[in-house]
């Protein structure tokens, strides 16, 4: 497993593996569809590398499990450092099992196209949760920042110490801890994924500082220099500085990119807000974004040691249940509700189209409305049963089936015809009942509505030909 995460130095990739921010929203795969053994029913996220899915998998048990799909864009699936870099993300991510690490489930092809298989947190990332909470106009309080960042810290001094087999630390380091890879659910949970950049020991060159979203890169993963665990304490502290300063910490100057505003770190004072012990608080955050690594807190654990001890002296030490709850309340129901209203039109539509008796001349529909013949596992449906003409009826019938009643006298005769006919009248008003349901059941979903309708013709038909072959 060592030699497995002993990853080389690589190239460059071309223009179009590095993410841009000013890329347009690459185009999702038609939902709902299949990819592997998983459907596809919802786009989370995308980037310059990769759309996200929401997904579900049937289990052996017959059930079904969510899960998040990463599928590499079209254009690059077929890149050798792009499926470098996945398989990196699932042998690194596959060796952390941890409650504030994603798991990483899978890694396959289904013809062009190269996913990854992960965990789902029913949530928000940290990016998409302050967007929120900034449009509904609701404050997010300090504990809960200093939650979400304390969980972090954890997961990331869990990766930083992880060792091999023989004892020897791996030296895992993420290298894009930002708040769109801080995953937080509705049980107050938080969770750090995308280990799609991390490596194994300090790298060094132009292929540690091209990846990374630049405003959250440390002065020295922005030089192209070896990297640290302490390069992703200063990405956590860029996040613990804009949680309390309620806005972004880099803006570039005219004619500079974000790296440049990177490279140089120059941090502003935090605002006042009035915080028990503030000072303290914004020690931990200055020391966090130290320029020199000298200076800077040396571990994750380092850091989340103060910043629990802060937390715990300003009763400002939040429990995963009040958290989860908060965000429940002020987020989660609209969310939830309408997820799992889509989850239920997905296991309609997984239970496949539903058969329906149309009049004859018209095609048949599966329940998702595309025509039949355009679904190569539909199942024409039996057309409804002409009624054949009186004179048809007498030609095509053996002599040996027609009934003899000649011999009769005019008035016994009529009396046998009219009682044929009342039994026939009556049996004929019955169908006509059944003919009326049948088709309200057959649209809601029914096979038993559609035998029903079918059924109902027949016996009409049978009824015509009684009552023309006794008239």
């Amino acid at each position: 497993m060592t030699a497995a995460l002993a990853v080389q130095p690589t190239p460059t990739p071309p223009p179009s593996a590095v993410p841009s921010s000013r890329r347009k929203p690459r185009a999702s795969r038609r939902l709902p569809c299949k990819l592997g053994p998983y459907t596809l029913f919802e786009r989370i996220g995308y980037g310059g590398m990769a759309n996200v899915y929401l997904a579900r998998r049937k289990t052996e048990l017959g059930g079904h499990h969510l899960c998040v799909i990463k599928e590499v864009l079209p254009e690059l699936a077929h890149d050798a450092r792009m499926a470098e870099m996945l398989a990196e993300e699932a042998r690194i991510t596959s060796l952390l099992r941890h409650e504030n690490v994603v798991e990483v489930h899978d890694l396959g092809r289904d013809g062009e196209s190269l996913y990854l298989a992960m965990e789902y947190v029913e949530g928000f990332d940290l990016r998409e949760l302050l967007r929120r909470a900034a449009a509904a106009k609701v404050p997010f309080p300090v504990a809960y920042s200093l939650r979400i960042v304390g969980d972090v810290l954890r997961g990331l001094d869990y990766a930083h110490r992880w060792k091999d087999e023989s004892g020897a630390p791996l030296g895992i380091v993420h290298r894009d801890v930002s708040p769109a890879n801080v995953l937080v659910s509705f049980e107050g949970g938080v969770k750090l994924c995308d280990f799609g950049i991390a490596r194994a020991g300090a790298v060094s060159g132009v292929d540690t500082a091209f990846q990374g979203k630049a405003g959250y890169m440390s002065p020295e993963q922005a030089r192209g220099d070896a990297l640290t665990g302490a390069s992703d304490v200063f990405a956590v502290g860029i996040i613990l500085w804009e949680l309390l300063a309620g806005r972004r910490l880099y803006k570039a100057e005219p004619g500079e990119s974000l790296r440049e505003a990177s490279r140089r770190a120059e941090i502003p004072a935090l605002p006042s807000r009035g915080l028990p012990e503030e000072e303290e608080l914004f020690g931990i955050v200055r020391r966090a974004l130290a320029r020199d690594t000298e200076e800077r807190y040396p571990t994750a654990a380092a850091m989340r040691e103060d910043l629990e001890a802060y937390a715990t002296k300003t009763r400002m030490l939040a429990s995963p249940t009040q958290f989860g709850a908060w965000l429940t309340h002020h987020f989660g129901k609209a969310v939830i509700s309408e997820r799992r209203a889509r989850q239920r039109a997905i296991e309609a539509i997984e239970r496949g189209p539903v058969a329906v008796i149309t009049p004859i001349g018209k095609r048949a529909r599966p329940a998702n409305g595309n025509a039949a013949e355009k679904n190569p596992n539909h199942t024409e449906a039996p057309p409804t049963q002409r009624v054949v003409p009186r004179k048809e009826a007498v030609a095509e019938a053996p002599e040996s089936g027609v009934r003899q009643t000649k011999s009769l006298d005019p008035a016994e005769r009529e009396k046998r015809l009219a009682k044929k006919r009342r039994k026939a009248l009556k049996a004929q008003g019955k169908s006509v009942a059944a003919m009326k349901v049948a088709p309200r059941e057959a649209s809601e979903g029914g096979y038993a509505g559609a035998i029903l309708l079918l059924a109902a013709a027949m016996v009409a038909g049978l009824v015509m030909l009684q009552l023309t072959a006794g008239g």
